[in-house]
């Protein structure tokens, strides 16, 4: 960890437990990152003021089916949230303060938004780290109903489940339950900080995707395959001593993977720029 890092506001954000981390607050605090001048309270109080509304509007009803549609009835049709199907890979789809600005974004941004308001409002809505495509649950015992906020809040059955996964996937895919486990806060934010990762790298931005990849090993911090590119974006920012001691520990974690050697000799070529260094 470099001395930088210990002074990112986002460390003690992530080490809090996982009861303690509001997903909201942890999505503005990345995107303050890019939007320097950002006020996290504004943006949580405008979730609070949506909030307002649907808990008003479903306090009279205890059906499932009719607090879904009330949601979706006011976060997009009224508040005219939407995806965003004309610029899907632009970089501010991942920032929850650019989606509530603009009303567009992509699955999981309008997913926090559409948990966030839910919450708020007191729906037991969870997120889904469905492969390619973040989804919702509202879950309550013996009930669990998948959403797909992209497409305004829509019931996902098993076909359309088994579309999706096979679009992002290809034909060969199968749908597993494992799939469709709830995903903690936690979770959700490392998947926008990988989307980000892969983004800023691929604007050959090394400095903040390297930002983005060492928060989600702070959020998830046993996850190797996130400590392999941890270390490949250290050696590119020139911190070798830290591409050596993440690629260390995505040995360790990993056990014996299948790129054990190769990763050994990254270590051993790390080596030796340190040694000319010094």
């Amino acid at each position: 960890m470099t001395k930088k890092s210990q002074t990112d506001p986002f460390l003690s954000f992530a080490n809090r437990d996982n009861n303690e981390v509001q997903l909201a607050t942890g999505a503005l605090l990345i995107a303050q990152s890019e939007y320097g001048e950002l006020n996290i309270e504004d943006y949580l109080h405008q979730l609070d003021e949506m909030a307002d509304v649907v808990r008003e509007r479903i306090q009279e009803t205890t059906s499932p089916e009719q607090h879904i549609a009330e949601l979706n009835r006011y976060l997009f049709q009224e508040k005219g949230f939407t995806g965003n199907t004309d610029n899907y890979y632009a970089l501010g789809n991942n920032f929850l303060n650019f989606v509530l600005d603009k009303k567009t974004g992509i699955p999981i941004t309008l997913g926090i938004v559409y948990i966030e308001v839910g919450r708020r409002a007191g729906l037991p809505l969870v997120g889904v780290n469905f492969p390619g495509h973040f989804l919702v649950r509202y879950q309550r015992e013996h009930l669990d109903i998948l959403l797909d906020v992209f497409e305004n809040g829509s019931f996902m059955c098993e076909d359309s489940l088994q579309a999706k996964l096979q679009e992002a996937l290809g034909d060969s895919a199968s749908l597993e339950s494992h799939m469709l486990t709830e995903a903690t806060d936690k979770e959700i934010l490392a998947r926008i900080l990988r989307n980000l990762t892969r983004a800023y790298t691929l604007l050959e931005n090394y400095e903040k995707a390297l930002i983005a990849a060492e928060r989600i090993t702070w959020l998830l911090p046993n996850i190797a395959a996130d400590y392999r590119l941890l270390g490949y974006l250290h050696y590119k920012n020139h911190t070798y001593s830290e591409s050596i001691a993440a690629f260390e520990t995505y040995l360790r974690l990993a056990g014996t993977p299948p790129d054990t050697s190769a990763v050994e000799r990254n270590i051993q070529h790390l080596q030796k720029l340190l040694s000319r260094l010094n």
